[in-house]
């Protein structure tokens, strides 16, 4: 049998999230919306910086065509406030992308990151699987 370490934990999900914000803010981010959201990364990756402007939002799903609302714990809106700031003060727009990356860089990241840290089959996905 193989030993699989995935995120089943708060101690990993936050070694995890700590890891990626250490090499990129972005992904951490990414990551922390999509474990407290349970978005796909696809819906993820189409927010704009202006859906963030409260700590409740309504995203219409890409796959399903559902609508959800998502309420952002506060720290988490905190912090993804203070990285809008700073995008906002390099020039970016309210409508432009909040995260302006592929599936394919994401899932990179996040599997290079669970290969330092020894976590197994971690992939954008994993994110979902987190929150339910």
């Amino acid at each position: 049998m193989v030993n699989v370490k995935g995120l089943y934990d708060d101690k990993d999900q936050l070694l995890f999230l700590s890891s990626l914000t250490a090499s990129n803010s972005m992904m951490g981010f990414i990551f922390w919306i999509g474990v407290v959201s349970g978005l796909r990364i696809s819906d993820i990756l189409k927010l704009k910086i202006s859906d963030l402007t409260f700590s409740t939002f309504k995203v219409t799903e890409n796959k399903t065509k559902k609508e959800k609302w998502i309420t952002l714990p506060d720290d988490c809106f905190l912090q993804l406030s203070n990285y809008i700031l700073k995008l906002k003060s390099n020039g970016r727009l309210d409508s432009s992308p909040l995260f302006p990356v592929t599936r394919q860089t994401v899932h990179k990241y996040f599997t290079e990151t669970a290969t330092i840290l020894g976590f197994t089959l971690i992939s954008p996905h994993s994110m979902r699987k987190t929150f339910a």
